[in-house]
């Protein structure tokens, strides 16, 4: 009886190793499928801002390269689409909780004073500095405050 007492225990014990085993496994997928999400839309947030900084780049120097824009916007879906395959692995309660974050920041992001369509919204005229830089790719003269060369589209 003593040795069925024992072996019992025994079995016991292997079960919640296993159990600890299997949560801790949950744990350390749940908070890398977090870190991969924060690290990709880090990287969408980079991608946006570079295509728009190249897209004004063209524009205030008045030219198109429509070819590199598409470079630029297909770099953007690409990571779009790595986010929806994290989002897609990821368990009911940790999609909830990833979009519940989004709405939230989404909506500190919205201006606190709701205007209608007819008032106009001032804003105040951008003041650049004049100044020039070389493009290092091309040689290129570019505004100073250019991410981009709006020639040769290398980053600047």
């Amino acid at each position: 009886m003593f040795e069925l007492d024992i072996e019992m225990l025994k079995e016991q014990g292997l079960q919640l190793m296993d159990s600890a085993k299997k949560t801790a496994q949950d744990l350390a997928d749940k908070g890398k499928n977090k870190l991969d999400l924060l690290n990709q839309q880090a990287r969408l947030s980079k991608a946006q801002r570079q295509l728009g900084a190249l897209v004004y780049s063209l524009h205030k120097a008045g030219e198109e390269n429509p070819a590199l824009v598409e470079k630029y916007i297909d770099a953007v879906a690409e990571v779009e689409k790595a986010i929806e395959d994290i989002k897609a692995n990821m368990t009911e309660d940790e999609r909830a909780e990833v979009e519940a974050q989004e709405a939230a920041e989404a909506a500190a992001e919205e201006p606190a004073v709701d205007k209608t369509a007819d008032e106009e919204i001032e804003e105040e005229p951008i003041q650049l500095r004049g100044e020039t830089k070389i493009c290092p790719v091309c040689k290129s003269e570019v505004d100073g405050d250019a991410l981009f060369c709006n020639h040769c589209g290398a980053q600047l």
